[in-house]
């Protein structure tokens, strides 16, 4: 009986080994690093950023340009937060929500566990990153060959940016990941995850505006045809 005991225990600890590095592969400081204090594993060259590009799929400047447009974000939004610890009134100091990007070559995964652009935003905004104060943040996750852009949003943010709007900032954008690059890509993303967050964002029609003008005009155009036939049958009859 005893040895079978220590038996079972050799084998639960044994699989708990096994499942601890498991996820240390999958998930580590190794894997992916922070910007805010791994910044020259992250291109930053020592400068603390909300950008991380470890690939340099971007040129340093571009990567600057993204980052500044990230802190503007952060400085200018008004702070979601009801404690007014973190939200005083009248401070200078006070600072809004925060956007972070991550941007890969590829989404790393494994044969137990796939994982997603979207997956991983949740990830690191959840466990790594952690740069909100009152789940008022956005992790932006862009891998290259899988040409995919998602994000993780706190739930604060998220009354913002909802799923709906999160989605289709992702379809209006896809476009200039494909025929502008990734630079614009991401300008355009931030700039509108930015417009939701102040409420100047306005969802795109289920329906192009010009199509249904031009099925409109092609009813009109039956019914006056149909229309001027019936009139002239009734004046020729």
């Amino acid at each position: 009986m005893m040895r079978l005991s220590c038996i079972t225990l050799a084998c639960v600890v044994h699989v708990i080994m096994l499942l601890a590095c498991h996820v240390s592969i999958m998930y580590s400081w190794d894997v992916y690093p922070n910007p805010q204090i791994e910044s020259y594993r992250c291109g930053r060259r020592g400068r603390p950023s909300w950008i991380c590009d470890p690939y340099r799929i971007l040129s340093y400047s571009e990567a600057n340009e993204i980052d500044h447009q990230l802190s503007a974000l952060r400085n200018q939004t008004q702070c979601a937060c009801k404690s007014k610890h973190l939200c005083p009134a009248n401070s200078t100091q006070t600072v809004g929500y925060s956007v972070s990007v991550a941007l890969m070559s590829f989404i790393p995964t494994s044969r137990s566990q796939e994982i997603t652009v979207q997956s991983y935003a949740n990830y690191l905004r959840t466990y790594e990153w952690r740069f909100g104060q009152c789940g008022d943040d956005v992790v932006v996750v862009y891998s290259q060959l899988e040409n995919e852009i998602h994000a993780s949003v706190g739930f604060k943010a998220a009354i913002k940016i909802t799923e709906r709007v999160l989605e289709d900032i992702i379809l209006d954008t896809h476009s200039h990941f494909t025929d502008d690059g990734i630079h614009q890509g991401l300008t355009a993303f931030i700039r509108k995850l930015r417009n939701a967050l102040e409420d100047k964002y306005q969802l795109s029609p289920g329906f192009p505006l010009w199509t249904m003008v031009q099925m409109v005009m092609a009813v009109c155009f039956v019914f006056c045809c149909f229309g001027g036939m019936w009139v002239c049958r009734k004046l020729y009859s």
